[in-house]
């Protein structure tokens, strides 16, 4: 199986640097579709036999961008981005200022983050999600291709499930509209790339 994701595209949410998870339902803003419009100029959606989606308006739109019309979007809240609990919205900057702990040397949310938002999700919560989605994946399409649009760090964990037994750290969050590529042959996985970017 070949599986393909793709992060969404700018919202006003990205832009303020505040911290953009499943609860923040935003909308792509004006440059936002339109970089995911240049970005679609160069991608072919026919080669893919499915197209999966987090229900958030921003994936929704990317994906419908991405896929020009021509498949149809499969929903799934497993594709949903990480839950940050209370911290949900906020400015990343303001956090890094009241918990400089919890954020780590590359200024992202650190797995600790949630001893400060006992709401939000756990990383091993995330990685399991990001598993039984993979898992079904391979039953579905053993030697198909598969496209998903969705989000950051949704993306980073789904990289780490495959290459790292879960180690996110090891993965930086893609640009809005990048791609990873990763190839899965008897029990082997392979990243063939990560954070492609379409468009300049």
């Amino acid at each position: 199986m070949e599986i393909v994701f793709i992060r969404h595209g700018e919202t006003d949410v990205n832009k303020s640097s505040r911290i953009q998870g499943a609860s923040i339902n935003a909308s792509l803003n004006e440059a936002g579709r339109k970089y995911a419009e240049r970005a679609a100029q160069n991608f072919d959606p026919s080669e893919f036999d499915a197209v999966y989606v987090s229900p958030l308006n921003r994936a929704v739109e990317t994906a419908e961008i991405f896929t020009k019309g021509q498949k149809e979007l499969q929903e799934d809240d497993r594709l949903l981005e990480f839950d940050y609990g209370e911290w949900d919205g906020k400015l990343l900057s303001q956090v890094k200022k009241e918990h400089p702990d919890a954020i780590d040397p590359w200024g992202k949310v650190g797995k600790n983050y949630i001893k400060y938002a006992p709401n939000g999700e756990s990383r091993e919560d995330l990685d399991k999600r990001c598993g039984e989605f993979i898992d079904e994946m391979l039953e579905k399409y053993p030697d198909g291709k598969v496209l998903v649009v969705a989000h950051g760090t949704l993306i980073r964990m789904m990289a780490a499930h495959l290459m790292t037994d879960g180690e996110m750290d090891k993965f930086e969050t893609m640009n809005n509209c990048g791609l990873a590529k990763f190839s899965i042959r008897q029990g082997i996985n392979r990243m063939l790339y990560y954070n492609r970017i379409l468009a300049f």
